[in-house]
C-alpha cells in the first residue's frame, strides 16, 4: 500500500523547483566528461540546452553564468551549470585583462556620496577601477553612524565615477532588527572597504606560502576556515556563490587567486579583478581541489546539490514505490565519489577561470 499518491508527489516535486528555481533559471549539465578543454563548446544535456546547445553557445543566445558546479563523476568530471538571463552584476574581466597593468591602492577612500538617482550616484574620486566596491554610511545627528547600502563602480573618469546601489547583506542576523534608511546626498561614501582583509585560493602549499609572503602587508584568513565551513556544509568545490557568502560572513574585502604562475586580486563582493601579478612557486603535475588546505576529505552531503530535488524525490519514489524516473534521471542521482579530489593543474585552472569570466580571456 502507498503511503502518498503520485499526486501528492508531484505536487512536492513541484514546491522543492519553486524553492530552488525561477522562470529565468536554468540547469545544464554534462556527466563524466573527460576533456575539460573543450567542455564549453561540447553540447549540454538537461534544462534549456536540452542536448543541443554548449555553453559558449548559451552564451551568445543571451544566458548568463550565474554559478558553476564541478564534481568527481565515476569516469570524469560532472559539470553542471546555472543559468540565467536576469541581469548579474557584470564586470568585463576578460576586457580587462587586455589592458596594461596598473597598480591598485588598497588605502580606503572616503568621501560625500552625491547626484543619488535611483539605485546611481556619483563621488567625487577619479580613475577607480569599474567593480571597485564601497559602502555608504548614514551619520546621524547624535553622531551615531549606520552602513546603509553597498555600491560599486560602474564608470570612472579623472575626476569622478559613477556608482551603483545595491542593498547591504554582509550582517544577516534575524534578531537585530534591519534598517530601511535609503541612502540620501552627503552621506559617507568608502571605496575598498576592508581590501586589505583577504583569502587565498590556492592549488598547493608552496603556492599559498607565496602569495602570502609577498602580499604580507595584507590580513589573511587561513583558506583552512573556509575549507571546515565546505566541510560542514558537505561542499567539495565551492561556487561563486558559496566564496562570496563566507567572504562577508567574515569581513573579507579581497580574494587572492592563484592560477597558474598568475595572482589574480580580486573583489570578494563584485568579483572584479583588482589587480594581477606574478608569482614564482613550485609546480606539481596535479593540484588540490577545491584549493590548498589542511582540512581532509571534505566529501558531499548525499542532497546537497543544485539537483537536491531530483535526489530527494528519487529517494521518496524509490521508498514509497512507483519510481517511475528515466535512466538518465538515475544516473544523475546516483552518488558520487566523495573525498578531496586530485586533478591536473588544467582542471584546476579551467574551473576558477570560468568562475572569474577569464576562459577566453588572453593569455
Amino acid at each position: 500500500m502507498k503511503l502518498l499518491s503520485k499526486t501528492l508527489i508531484a505536487a512536492i516535486s513541484t514546491f522543492v523547483l519553486a524553492q530552488g528555481l525561477n522562470a529565468q533559471t536554468t540547469i545544464c549539465y554534462k556527466k563524466d566528461w573527460k576533456s575539460p578543454s573543450t567542455i564549453e563548446t561540447t553540447e549540454l544535456e538537461g534544462g534549456e540546452c536540452k542536448g543541443e546547445f554548449s555553453f559558449a553557445q548559451m552564451k551568445k543566445n543571451g544566458w548568463k553564468l550565474k554559478d558553476l558546479k564541478i564534481e568527481n563523476g565515476e569516469k570524469g568530471l560532472n559539470y553542471i551549470y546555472v543559468l540565467t538571463d536576469k541581469e548579474l552584476i557584470s564586470i568585463d574581466n576578460a576586457k580587462f585583462m587586455e589592458n596594461k597593468y596598473t597598480k591598485l591602492e588598497y588605502n580606503p577612500i572616503t568621501t560625500k556620496i552625491s547626484n543619488i538617482n535611483g539605485d546611481t550616484a556619483s563621488i567625487n574620486v577619479g580613475n577607480l577601477r569599474v567593480g571597485q566596491s564601497a559602502i555608504i554610511e548614514h551619520t546621524y545627528k547624535n553622531g551615531k553612524s549606520l552602513i546603509v547600502a553597498n555600491a560599486y563602480v560602474t564608470a570612472s573618469n579623472a575626476n569622478s565615477s559613477t556608482l551603483k546601489i545595491i542593498p547591504f547583506l554582509d550582517i544577516k542576523q534575524n534578531a537585530i532588527p534591519t534598517s530601511t534608511r535609503k541612502p540620501v546626498n552627503g552621506d559617507k561614501v568608502t571605496v575598498n572597504y576592508l581590501y586589505d582583509s583577504s583569502m587565498i585560493i590556492a592549488p598547493s602549499q608552496d603556492a599559498f606560502l607565496a602569495t602570502r609572503e609577498k602580499y604580507k602587508d595584507n590580513d589573511f584568513l587561513h583558506a583552512d576556515i573556509f575549507a571546515a565551513k565546505l566541510k560542514v556544509q558537505g561542499e567539495p568545490l565551492p561556487s561563486k556563490e558559496t566564496i562570496q557568502e563566507f567572504a562577508a560572513t567574515q569581513n573579507i574585502g579581497t580574494i587572492f587567486f592563484v592560477i597558474g604562475s598568475t595572482t589574480y586580486i580580486v573583489d570578494s563582493k563584485t568579483f572584479a579583478i583588482l589587480e594581477k601579478g606574478s608569482l614564482s612557486y613550485n609546480f606539481t603535475q596535479d593540484e588540490k581541489m577545491p584549493f590548498y588546505t589542511r582540512i581532509e576529505k571534505i566529501e558531499k552531503n548525499a542532497f546537497d546539490s543544485v539537483l537536491d530535488y531530483e535526489n530527494w524525490i528519487g529517494f521518496l519514489k524509490t521508498f514509497l514505490g512507483d519510481d517511475e524516473r528515466t535512466e538518465e534521471q538515475i544516473l544523475l542521482e546516483d552518488e558520487l565519489e566523495s573525498g578531496a579530489l586530485q586533478v591536473k593543474g588544467e582542471i584546476y585552472n579551467n574551473y576558477y577561470k570560468t568562475i572569474l569570466g577569464l576562459k577566453d580571456a588572453a593569455k
